[in-house]
């Protein structure tokens, strides 16, 4: 009887453990879902995971110096490949800070046959997504970027 309650508590510390150290916090689901319909360049996709309310969603309805029209033409134009990204999720009740710690992402023209426009490490990018939960969905409300500037035409998006 000793050993099945050894072995029972053994267990049980083990898969709380693995829950506690492995266990992807929802807001940070919701970014790395963001990130798969982005590479898919299901822009409408996206949009569905950032809240309509919240600043980033302000911009995209309301066209805000034409950010919607400059994010379509960039995602019709380039295919973006993500590959080994990293988190760092900060949660405190229905608020998260989302950091992208790592990762690359290639970019492609869609136009174009061959290697990439360029590949990126995103690391050093410190881009955080500020991530609320609405209902039963956590939703990015912004990012710690000015994306109006970033996609206006002087903003230097791209390096090429």
């Amino acid at each position: 009887f000793k050993w099945v309650l050894v072995i029972l508590v053994a267990v049980a510390v083990g898969v709380v453990g693995y829950l506690i150290l492995f266990r992807t916090h929802p807001a940070e689901n919701t970014v790395k879902k963001v990130f798969a319909l982005a590479e898919e360049g299901d822009i409408e996709g996206v949009m569905e995971y950032v809240d309509s309310e919240g600043q980033l969603g302000t911009i995209w309805h309301e066209n805000q110096r034409g950010a919607r029209d400059a994010l379509t033409d960039l995602m019709d134009r380039y295919r973006l490949e993500f590959s080994s990204l990293s988190f760092n999720t900060q949660a405190e009740g229905d608020y998260a800070e989302v950091e992208l710690r790592g990762g690359t992402v290639i970019i492609y023209d869609r136009n174009q046959e061959g290697p990439p426009e360029v590949t990126l490490p995103v690391g050093g990018l410190n881009l955080v997504f500020f991530v609320e939960k609405r209902g039963d969905d956590w939703l990015i409300e912004n990012v710690n970027y000015d994306l109006l500037q970033i996609l206006s035409e002087d903003g230097g998006f791209l390096p090429f």
